[in-house]
């Protein structure tokens, strides 16, 4: 192996001396970079003819070789430059042959060959044929006219010989996009630029080989499953990737830092990413703190002490690699102390109350680590462990104990010197305890259960229990000095971020779901979109479309032999198909045609006709679908004076009339816009309203089915769906509104937001009748959605309280953030004919 310049002249004169043929040999090798036998063997025999084959051998094991298999060699790089640069000084007419020579011979080599060919003579001489073999080069590994394994096999070479190349050649722009490329399409890290160039380069080689890629979101109750291809009833979203590899940043929702975990997904794998969460609450249930680390922790300590300061922690997390975490009262981490070895096992984490010393048990020692100056550290304290038989809480002074019982009953018992008087029953958890805690004042104790829910129970006779619903699965309680608790557990809402920057927010179903009145839950918000079964597959690509109806009654006999293909494939996508059907047809030949839908395995039927057919038949077809599981109904309209329990109905209500009518009447003057428009909201605010506690809804609780308003103009289409897609519900559009490429953006982002599809609606005052605003809302995702139904540009504006507890408005297009002010009015420009929808950020 020869290194350094210098170093490879002094070997190359020394061999020149004593073999001048080895070195002649070589440097008419030197022009390429694949030498195989049958090159090195025509190669000696045209410029040094009257040598042997022991030439060859003697190459073959000099020092100019740097590797060496059975079928072809490397020259060493830096002894190959050094004799092509030495040959263009001596004699340029002998390089220009050696240059003929090797072209020929390599004419019908690959075309990496040929291109690397071409860079090493062009470190030479001038020549056009770089870039134009350059620019081939990337787009074969782009996988643009080829195969991908084809794509995948230039990639490979590429990147064999681009390490060979000198450096002035690998700094080349050209050259270091096909590194790039090629690296991105084998799912490898792309090499350190020592050349200095523009992000941007980097970044266009790699989305020149990037496609959008499925990958499969569930959320669980510790954090999140990424898959590929999405497993189950994953969720599916789309990030730009490749075959090899997909890159996707995640970040719990409650974490104190910004900072998020980059997840690579391979396919035919999955990635399960785990939250652990801490969070302290006051006694009247505000937030006071959270934190949020990626990965299970071993353990978790808090202290008394909740303010700030190096030498003090509020509390501590240990980590699986043995690690502990300190963090502040307000969460922000404030130390480390580090594992001693990679197979550091650490357990039994504890705080002092003032939190200047961590402890924890290491190898089965106590240890003391002070985080003040001064303090006595002990590192010598043998450590019994001892499990607890249940969860236990004593009140600091020692005078009650609490515990609980397996089956979830709450026992409070006083500590006396004579006797065991009775245990006090508190109350009884719905699950079993895995913790529980004693208020400082002693009159609450708190209990979780691997639940999203903390219930506290009063040892005050006069009280009554209380109940916080949490943003993530809680295992750990334990109080705080100021009244309330800190609670530990994992899970909780996750933003994810793709490389092409798309955001979608996965959060858990932390509150029991709610009664959809009899059609399945995935159902709830679903969007659905019209198409033919020839252009299923095109459509379940779109990102954003979850669900397809299609009638194969109308396809063509091939299409029709084909649908039960075509239903797997979508299936495999994410994407959920109901089959439209006429039920006016004979009652025999409906439930036949019921029963093969929903035996080819079909998610639900929409039926049309249902004006002309009776009550009865309806009520028979229900049944039949109720015997399979997980399948939807729909409705265009009930019979005359008939309710279909259990149909999703496709409203012939006044709203979308009034809809219609309001974007139709967009022209019109004397303010007949405006109270169209006034009416469309009072329409919304009276549909989507809760029902009330004293008279509940008795069966209507199935989401609407929105169509667009008919008769509508194809002009105000996009308008009409817009708004359709910021109300609850499930809204159908047509093919050719849902493949349009201004709204694919907003049906992502409807899917992504449980507070879109799923959650409740406010309408707000917007400041302008030409604005409607609906404020969504689903547990702790809330949006607001903002169209402009005008023909010309507005601004809404909201008034101090309108937006609630909001203080930032992040565009969720283009994640943009607008503060909103405490004192003056927030203001929002909005485009003629558009829609802005916003994420609400609460502090």
């Amino acid at each position: 192996m020869v290194r350094g310049r210098d170093e490879t002249a002094e070997v190359i004169a020394r061999l020149a001396r004593h073999r001048p043929g080895l070195v002649e040999l070589a440097t008419c090798l030197s022009l390429t970079i694949d030498i195989d036998r049958a090159f090195l063997r025509r190669t000696r025999l045209h410029f040094l003819p009257r040598t042997t084959a022991a030439l060859e051998a003697e190459l073959w094991f000099s020092p100019l070789v740097e590797a060496a298999g059975s079928h072809a060699l490397l020259l060493d790089a830096e002894a190959a430059e050094f004799l092509r640069t030495d040959l263009a000084r001596r004699s340029p007419e002998r390089l220009q042959e050696v240059r003929d020579f090797t072209a020929a011979e390599h004419a019908r080599a690959p075309l990496v060959v040929r291109l690397y060919d071409e860079l090493l003579w062009s470190g030479l001489r001038p020549t056009d044929a770089v870039e134009l073999r350059a620019t081939r080069l990337l787009q074969a590994v782009s996988g643009e006219g080829v195969s991908s394994a084809v794509a995948d096999d230039m990639g490979r070479w590429a990147l064999h010989y681009a390490r060979r190349l000198p450096p002035h050649l690998l700094r080349r722009d050209d050259v270091w996009r096909i590194q790039v490329a090629s690296c991105e399409r084998l799912g490898l890290d792309v090499p350190a630029d020592h050349a200095g160039r523009p992000v941007t380069v980097t970044a266009q080689a790699r989305a020149r080989v990037q496609q959008s890629m499925a990958v499969g979101v569930t959320a669980r109750s510790d954090g999140i499953v990424l898959s590929r291809p999405a497993s189950g009833d994953a969720r599916v979203l789309w990030a730009k990737g490749t075959w090899h590899k997909v890159r996707v940043d995640a970040l719990s929702s409650l974490a104190h830092t910004t900072e998020p975990v980059r997840l690579e997904l391979l396919d035919g794998h999955s990635v399960h990413l785990p939250f652990t969460v801490v969070q302290r609450i006051d006694s009247e249930g505000e937030l006071r703190m959270s934190l949020a680390h990626p990965g299970t922790a071993l353990d978790i300590a808090v202290a008394d002490r909740t303010g700030t300061g190096p030498d003090t922690a509020h509390c501590a997390v240990l980590l699986s690699d043995g690690t502990i975490v300190l963090h502040d009262g307000d969460g922000a981490e404030n130390g480390r102390i580090p594992a001693d070895g990679p197979h550091t096992e650490r357990s039994r984490v504890a705080l002092s109350p003032d939190g200047t010393v961590v402890s924890y048990v290491q190898d089965g020692v106590r240890h003391d680590h002070a985080l003040r100056p001064g303090v006595e550290e002990r590192d010598d304290e043998p450590f019994q462990s001892v499990v607890p038989v249940s969860p236990e809480a004593r009140a600091r002074d020692g005078s009650i104990v609490v515990h609980a019982t397996p089956g979830g009953r709450v026992l409070s018992t006083p500590v006396t010197s004579s006797g065991s008087p009775e245990p006090l029953d508190l109350g009884h958890a719905p699950w079993q305890v895995s913790s529980l805690a004693l208020s400082t004042d002693g009159q609450w104790v708190a209990v979780v259960g691997n639940d999203s829910l903390l219930i506290e129970l009063p040892l005050v006779p006069s009280a009554r229990p209380r109940e916080t619903r949490l943003r993530f699965c809680a295992s750990q309680v334990f109080a705080a000095p100021d009244g309330g608790w800190v609670v530990a557990g994992t899970g909780g809402p996750v933003e994810l971020r793709t490389e092409d920057g798309r955001g979608y927010r996965v959060v858990p179903e932390v509150e029991p779901p709610a009664d959809a009145g009899g059609a399945p839950l995935w159902s709830r918000g679903r969007l659905l979109v019209e198409t033919t079964v020839a252009r299923m597959q095109a459509l379940a690509d779109v990102p954003g479309v979850d669900c397809l109806v299609v009638d194969p009654n109308d396809a063509a006999e091939e299409e029709r032999a084909t649908f039960a293909h075509l239903l797997s494939d979508t299936h495999r996508h994410g994407v959920r198909v109901v089959v439209g059907l006429d039920v006016s047809a004979s009652q025999e030949e409906l439930i036949d045609a019921v029963c093969h839908w929903l035996d080819l395995g079909v998610d639900g039927l929409r039926l049309t006709g249902t004006d002309r057919a009776g009550a009865a038949v309806l009520e028979d077809v229900r049944h039949l679908v109720d015997a399979y599981d997980e399948r939807v109904l729909l409705a265009a309209s009930a019979p005359p004076g008939e309710r279909l329990a259990g149909f999703a109905m496709v409203p012939a209500s006044a709203l979308l009339t009034t809809l219609g009518f309001a974007l139709r009447s967009r022209t019109m003057g004397g303010g007949a816009f405006e109270q169209a428009l006034s009416r469309l909201q009072n329409q919304i605010r009276d549909m989507f309203a809760p029902p009330s506690p004293a008279s509940p809804d008795d069966g209507a609780a199935l989401p609407p089915v929105l169509e667009l308003p008919p008769a509508l103009p194809r002009t105000l289409r996009r308008l009409a769906a817009t708004i359709l897609l910021s109300l609850p519900g499930s809204p159908v559009l047509p093919e050719d509104i849902a493949g349009r490429q201004d709204l694919r953006a907003l049906l992502e982002l409807r899917r992504n937001h449980l507070a879109l599809s799923r959650g409740t609606c406010r309408v707000l005052d917007a400041g302008t009748a030409h604005v409607l605003a609906m404020a969504r809302r689903h547990g702790d995702d809330a949006v607001l959605c903002l169209v402009n139904v005008a023909q010309y540009p507005t601004t809404a504006l909201f008034h101090p309280g309108h937006l609630g507890t909001a203080t930032q408005l992040q565009d969720l297009i283009d994640g943009s953030v607008h503060p909103v002010p405490e004192a003056t009015a927030a203001t929002v420009p909005i485009a003629a004919g558009s829609a802005r929808w916003f994420r609400c950020l609460t502090p």
